[in-house]
């Protein structure tokens, strides 16, 4: 099971990619309207591509409270996650030090919330290149 770094709810500034639900047509199609819901709120969110169990969402730009406004609009299409084993837990939090060691503010998860809330990356640095070096010092 491949637990993802960024959970939605607690995403702040950045970008990342939503959690799916598995690759058959039935949830692939729930993916595709939960995105389209995302974007008609004003949040950037791409179409899971066929076969994929996710997709991606930038919402750097989006005021927080207008990125809670649109997941609690769009929270019938969210997919559902199953709580992380202890080895994702462990590596999730290892990544919320290494961003910290970037520099980047970022929240512990806990069993309850196993998202990691990310704040703005320190000037001249990209949030994106931080959390793809991050990702491969952890192992993800």
């Amino acid at each position: 099971m491949r637990i993802l770094v960024i959970a939605l709810a607690f995403l702040v500034v950045g970008c990342g990619a939503i959690p799916g639900l598995g690759a058959d047509g039935k949830k692939h199609d729930q993916l595709v309207k939960y995105a389209q819901c995302l974007r008609q709120q004003g949040v950037n969110a791409s179409d899971p591509p066929a076969g994929e169990d996710g997709f991606n969402l930038d919402a750097r730009g989006v005021p927080k409270d207008k990125l809670e406004a649109a997941l609690k609009t769009c929270k019938q299409y969210a997919p559902k996650e199953e709580p992380p084993s202890a080895e994702d837990l462990d590596r999730m939090r290892k990544t919320a030090a290494c961003l910290r060691k970037n520099g980047v503010e970022a929240s512990d998860p806990t069993a309850a919330e196993p998202g990691i809330r990310v704040g703005s990356p320190p000037p001249g640095k990209d949030i994106d290149a931080i959390m793809a070096a991050c990702q491969k010092e952890v192992g993800e």
